[in-house]
């Protein structure tokens, strides 16, 4: 009868203790990524976004946990002498891969620019293994999926109708004064050609007048000159 009722007793004690256990064991369980794993030989490398899913044209990083298969444990210095390349299509980029905040963890920071897919090459040696490896991640998605609440106008409008009337009003305003500032700029033209056809006028004005002046004292002085004679012949 004892020994029955320190078992109940025992059992009371650890079914807490259990339950605690078990309630800490999710409440810190690592958060699940569409993560790919690759190996090579006693190599393990985990690839994928550090931020899921990825939107165009947002900071994102992508991730690479290096562990070595036969104890588990993290790889330090793992890129030492391997380098992470992200590929799609024909274009390819070689990333800065830096230690991530756990140990084995490595990061390199990216702006996704297109959508779809992306694929994470890794070559060189790491931890005396060789390494080349390619994996595929998580498409990359368009920041409208998330979008909250939807914006008015045209749905597939990223730029705000206001400020795209906005920018219309103004080069409108920039049309209108450059349309004016040509105006005022032939009127001066017009105005400066019109100033030379009247100051050639006035010249030729002037020429006629200073050749008949001339001509009207020469006129004068051969007058003269015959009065003068016919004086000294009288004489």
């Amino acid at each position: 009868m004892m020994l029955m009722k320190k078992a109940a007793l025992v059992l009371t004690l650890a079914i807490p203790i259990l339950l605690a256990a078990t309630l800490s064991s999710f409440s810190f369980a690592r958060p699940a990524y569409a993560h790919t794993a690759t190996k090579a030989g006693d190599i393990n490398m985990e690839v994928g976004w550090g931020t899921e899913p990825p939107l165009l044209g947002q900071m994102n990083t992508i991730t690479v946990e290096v562990t070595k298969i036969s104890d588990g444990k993290p790889v330090a210095n793992a890129f030492a002498n391997a380098k992470v390349t992200v590929t799609k299509g024909g274009d390819s980029k070689d990333l800065e891969v830096l230690p991530g905040e756990a140990a084995g963890l490595y990061v390199a920071q990216i702006i996704p620019t297109q959508l779809g897919q992306m694929t994470v090459k890794i070559t060189g040696t790491i931890s005396g293994q060789q390494v080349n490896n390619q994996v595929n991640i998580e498409d990359v998605e368009d920041t409208k999926t998330l979008n909250f609440p939807a914006s008015s106008g045209d749905p597939n409008q990223s730029i705000p109708q206001d400020f795209v009337n906005q920018i219309r009003t103004t080069l409108s305003d920039v049309s209108g004064q450059v349309d004016a500032a040509k105006t005022s700029a032939q009127n001066a033209t017009d105005a400066a050609q019109k100033a030379a056809q009247d100051i050639g006028t006035i010249k030729s004005e002037a020429d006629r007048a200073y050749l008949v002046g001339m001509a009207g004292i020469g006129v004068g002085v051969a007058g003269i000159a015959i009065a003068a004679r016919a004086l000294s012949r009288k004489a």
